[in-house]
């Protein structure tokens, strides 16, 4: 609002008597008023964003403290003055509530209009006074940076152009890029080839992932801001680059994005000449758009590193021409000396390769005799096109490099795909060579041999690069005169042997994937049945447990909890391993307890079966480790196989010793056994899925879901073994700063308040398991059979709560919670489900689920989420 222009006001007040008075006196004092008698509407009015709010407390929808707090909250009318009014809450602290809740000031009624003026007046100069205070330091503030940013690239300009070094260069760059610009993400790309498709690459980076640098390959021009700046030769932003539809993000790219965290991104073009150069990035995680200013910054910077840019480059071209002169000299002094052959021919391929920037280059000299060309030196830049480069004999008249033999002519082909005489193959397929050239090697009036080198997708050569490959050329022919032929060796059965182990590996794999696949689809099929028979004895056992008062009783009780706990987990962790089922929270785990407790039962099976065998097995256990974090259940489970396995491995008897300790921030444990050991190939396969060693009666599943639950602890599992010399496991476990609670044994939580609950279940022993855990806490409880006895209970009784099953006959879970929401939306509902790990939570929430307990249940799980229902504040009328 102008200093000259009408102020408008939105009154809110639903007394219609008061209303008009307070708009009289508002249009008397020259206001343009707005009128409401209810706070929603006054909530929509404000998005008008009036000069001035007076506003009732007392309104028949929402109060006008609640009214005055959202409107607060909101940034487009939080700086909105409000004055509240209130006949009925005149005390001090009333006062003082209202201020607290963001009102600007307080008047109790009745009101004066000359007060309801002069208030109203002195409210719209406080805002006036206070927006010309923030526009006159927003000015000065831009004069400031506008000054800073001045001599911060003076300083920069010097900054980069005083080294000629590239790498360090690019590094310093947007080391003062981030500097400059208060970012934390800045990157430069490198143009390195335009034609056939553009080839960039960003060759520094600060706050981006190594990945980023390494991986990040644009495939086209539209591939992100950077390549577009580039081809445009114009500063292009993104205020969203994973949702904007002027781009078109190749998968790669927009997984790379994600990866980072990235969203927002700036491209300015270095130029030199109007030429691209690449581009320098900035990247923000939130979305937004970025100020002109940014961009006029961007673009100075962008100038200045352009300059520094081209010259590096030109002195490193010109670096380059010094380094091959001393590299032919070097070269022409080795073939004149008494170097072997073999020495010479590597040296020349060598050099080739350096100074013309190629990926590989061979020394092809001819044998008459046999009118073939046998390569005799050969250089490639890594191992992958070393395998793949596997011709050293060519039968004259066969393929290009012949041709270049027979015609006496250096041959160029821009795209060895397209070129129907190119013999290897394989090499395209397995690489991304792409360009080839060939300089026959003329010694007199004789050609002896071809230099041939291999390149990715690049340009035609330059006439410099054509003028020092014919020099490099002349040097191998000299070479050769002077030298005798020597053969390489055949790389044909090494290929041949590499495809069959990879067909083998693929076909092995292929059967593991359909295995796994089968058995996640039998795991999600059988566990809700396994989890409802497991919640019968876990909830029998839990109440056995807290009726009994004999020791021995007691015992036998909770190691039968402890058991079909332990079952309930073995299934979830099958879940696990077939990716059905999400990770659970860690408790405090002692390591020493879980060991005996394993010790303890795997007794049956290496004391009692042993003796009946004939054999005899010693077990120790030995030293100490602090607690970890972790899943108790998960670790003995661990520990089981790993015994199991040391008993297998010593079917004449033997001693297993368990050890505990500690290295550094790692908590140890190793079992070691005196068994028949493994050879190195088991060994290497043991944590395989599927892999065994003990036939038809093994799952191969034991070792790989142990290194899946230690992996998911954050530790390692390892193996050391050989035929006849045992065995040792050893598992190392983080130490954590701070240990999460344990609960304890069998806790008993009695109700917080007498509550009717209604337990919906169709098995009838689940049923009675639940209806007496509740009873034994002082619920009262109703059962149903299903979802429509269910829902008719709550539509004659009063119900508190209601515990459903989802797999019911007629009407499921879901359903229940749909049409108990719609009827009776005051009433709680949880879900008591062997589906429970499994469910998606947006759909939980979107049907108004309270909670959700997963069968098989314990009792101090089912009663805290029922006390923390039933003493919440109650959800609407009852």
């Amino acid at each position: 609002m102008g200093e000259s222009e009408t102020a408008r006001a939105l009154v809110v007040d639903d007394d219609p008597r008061i209303r008009p008075f307070l708009c009289a006196a508002l249009e008397t004092a020259g206001f343009a008023v707005t009128a409401t008698a209810s706070g929603e509407e006054a909530l929509r009015l404000a998005g008008s964003r009036p000069d001035l709010i007076v506003l009732d407390v007392e309104l028949p929808d929402l109060s006008g403290r609640e009214v005055c707090r959202r409107l607060k909250a909101a940034p487009d009318t939080a700086t909105v003055p409000i004055l509240m009014l209130s006949g009925v809450f005149v005390d001090p602290a009333d006062r003082s509530q209202a201020l607290e809740d963001g009102s600007d000031a307080y008047l109790t009624k009745p009101v004066t209009v000359r007060e309801l003026v002069a208030t109203a007046r002195a409210l719209l100069r406080l805002v006036r006074a206070e927006r010309r205070s923030r526009e006159s330091e927003s000015t000065e503030a831009a004069l400031r940076r506008r000054v800073a940013q001045t001599k911060f690239m003076l300083d920069v300009a010097r900054a980069i152009t005083s080294s000629l070094d590239v790498q360090p260069l690019l590094e310093r760059i947007v080391d003062q890029a981030s500097l400059l610009l208060g970012a934390s993400r800045v990157s430069l790309a490198l143009l390195e080839r335009t034609h056939p498709t553009p080839v960039i690459r960003f060759a520094a980076a600060r706050g981006l992932s190594r990945r980023f640098t390494e991986e990040l390959r644009p495939l086209h021009w539209r591939d992100g801001t950077t390549p577009t700046a580039i081809h445009e030769r114009r500063p292009v932003w993104s205020a969203d680059l994973l949702d904007d539809p002027e781009f078109d993000l190749s998968p790669t790219t927009r997984a790379t994005v994600e990866a980072e965290g990235y969203r927002a991104v700036l491209s300015v073009p270095l130029l030199a000449r109007d030429r691209p150069l690449g581009a320098l990035a900035l990247y923000r995680d939130a979305p937004g758009p970025f100020s002109e200013d940014e961009i006029d910054v961007m673009q100075l910077f962008a100038a200045q590193a352009a300059i520094a840019v081209e010259n590096a480059a030109l002195y490193r071209r010109a670096q380059s021409r010094a380094e091959k002169l001393t590299t032919l000299s070097t070269l022409t002094r080795l073939i004149t000396s008494a170097a072997s052959s073999h020495e010479v021919f590597g040296a020349v391929a060598e050099a080739a390769a350096r100074l013309l920037d190629a990926r590989s280059s061979q020394v092809w000299v001819d044998d008459p005799a046999a009118g073939l060309l046998r390569a005799q030196g050969s250089y490639t830049v890594d191992p992958i096109l070393q395998a793949a480069v596997r011709l050293t004999e060519i039968p004259h008249g066969s393929g290009v490099t012949a041709q270049v033999y027979a015609s006496r002519e250096a041959v160029f082909v821009p795209d060895l795909r397209r070129e129907p005489r190119w013999l290897n193959r394989e090499l395209l397929r397995l690489t991304d060579v792409r360009f080839y050239a060939g300089i026959p090697l003329v010694a007199g009036d004789h050609v002896v041999g071809v230099l041939s080198l291999l390149f990715d997708a690049r340009e035609e050569f330059t006439d410099e690069e054509k003028e020092l490959a014919r020099m490099l050329a002349d040097q191998a022919a000299i070479a050769i005169r002077q030298a005798q032929l020597y053969a390489e060796a055949d790389r044909r059965r090494q290929d041949a042997e590499r495809m069959a182990e990879n067909l083998e590996r693929s076909q092995s794999s292929l059967v593991k994937t359909e295995r796994l696949r089968a058995l996640g689809e039998m795991a999600a099929g059988v566990a809700h049945d396994f989890n409802n028979l497991l919640s019968v004895i876990l909830g029998r056992a839990e109440l056995m447990l807290r009726r009994v008062r004999e020791a021995d009783t007691a015992r036998d009780l909770e190691a039968v909890r402890r058991a079909a706990q332990d079952g309930a987990d073995t299934v979830r962790r099958i879940q696990e391993f077939t990716r059905t089922r999400r990770t659970r929270a860690f408790e405090r785990v002692e390591l020493g307890h879980v060991v005996r407790e394993v010790v303890e039962l795997t007794r049956p099976r290496w004391e009692l079966e042993a003796q009946a065998k004939g054999v005899t097995y010693a077990f120790t256990v030995e030293g100490d480790a602090p607690p970890v974090a972790g899943r108790p259940e998960e670790l003995r489970e661990v520990l089981t196989n790993l015994v199991t396995n040391a008993v297998d491995a010593m079917p004449a008897g033997g001693e297993c010793h368990v050890r505990l300790g500690t290295e550094g921030e790692w908590a140890v444990m190793s079992v070691t056994d005196t068994g028949v050991g493994m050879p190195e190939e088991m060994r290497r396969r043991v944590f395989e899925p599927f892999f065994t060693s003990k036939g038809p009666r093994g799952t191969g599943l034991g070792l790989a879901v142990s290194w899946g639950i230690v992996t998911r602890h954050g530790g390692t599992i390892e193996v050391d073994s050989a035929p006849g010399h045992g065995t040792t496991f050893r598992i190392r476990l983080p130490i954590p700063v701070t240990l999460p609670d344990v609960v304890v044994g069998v806790p008993v939580t009695v109700a917080p308040r007498a509550a009717r609950l209604l337990v919906i279940e169709d098995e009838p022993e689940v049923q009675s398991v639940l209806a007496d855990m509740l009873r034994e806490a002082g619920y009262g409880v109703v059962v149903a059979k299903d979802g429509v006895e269910g829902l008719d209970r709550c539509e004659r009784e009063v119900v508190y709560l209601v515990l459903s099953d989802i797999s019911m006959p007629g009407i499921s879970g879901w359903d229940v919670a749909a049409r108990l929401r719609a009827r009776r939306p005051h009433i709680p509902i949880g879900f008591v489900t062997g589906w429970g790990d499994q469910l998606d939570p947006e759909r939980l929430a979107r049907a108004g689920v309270d909670f959700v307990v997963a069968k098989p249940f314990q009792a101090h799980d089912l009663l805290r989420h029922v006390a923390q229902v039933v003493m919440r504040p109650v959800r609407g009328g009852r």
